[in-house]
């Protein structure tokens, strides 16, 4: 079965919300540098996990918001960002059209942490108007755990586990010839910086750098979708479960 909203027919729609799918995952992400990797990574991780689990959890995958709040990371080359109260009014207004079309449950499936506040924020300011089911995830924050298990480390911005992701998702969207290890920056609590200096960014020293394991992040990616599908999948069974 077709997954992806946009590539369907309104009939098809018609036909299948919500008496056969009423769960849709809204991919959001941003624009900006990532090490040696594409500047779109924090749209294409979302999406390809909304895609890999769609069929588990049975839901539809909306159309990918694509542009975010860019900060510390604006002014490198292909940095976008846009204000958090337009993200805000845009994703609120976005999530107003997928609950009409007849979609109980929602999931917005985040790929950065620059949203992370505003999302958070504007999905309980929607669930409280409409009553609405709503979940965000922050994919490698529910994956923390796990990263560390099969990493041996954490991973950071465009660090192991995103560049893993994205070797994954498309190898020809990350250029390993292009990686200096000068380009990571070691976080240091006590200071904000802008624009921040490395367009990697660790949360420990000496730990996270990119791999560039073609077979390693492709198993990575599978264990990624297994521990989000199953997160999602047992959010919609207790949502169905108290009838909310």
């Amino acid at each position: 079965m077709e997954r992806e909203l946009q590539r369907l027919h309104w009939l098809k729609i018609k036909e299948l919300v919500p008496d056969q799918i009423d769960t849709v995952i809204l991919p959001v992400g941003t624009v900006e540098a990532h090490g040696s990797s594409c500047v779109g990574t924090d749209n294409y991780i979302p999406e390809n996990i909304a895609i890999s689990i769609a069929d588990y959890v049975n839901a539809m995958v909306a159309p990918t918001i694509n542009y975010g709040i860019t900060k510390s990371l604006y002014r490198y080359n292909g940095g976008m960002t846009i204000r958090p109260e337009i993200l805000s009014a845009y994703v609120q207004d976005v999530l107003l059209s997928l609950a009409k079309n007849g979609f109980r449950n929602i999931i917005i499936m985040n790929g950065h942490g620059g949203n992370n506040s505003t999302l958070k924020d504007l999905a309980f300011e929607f669930h409280s108007k409409h009553r609405a089911n709503i979940a965000v995830i922050h994919w490698w924050e529910l994956c923390s755990k796990m990263t560390v298990e099969f990493f041996g480390h954490a991973g950071g911005h465009a660090g192991t586990d995103e560049t893993a992701m994205m070797m994954a998702v498309d190898p020809d969207l990350v250029d390993e010839q292009s990686y200096d290890p000068e380009m990571a920056y070691n976080f240091v609590p006590g200071a904000d910086i802008y624009p921040v200096p490395g367009t990697i960014l660790l949360y420990k020293e000496g730990e996270g750098y990119p791999e560039f394991d073609l077979d390693k992040s492709q198993q990575y990616r599978e264990q990624v979708a297994k521990q989000v599908g199953e997160f999602v999948k047992s959010i919609i069974s207790r949502w169905n479960k108290f009838e909310l």
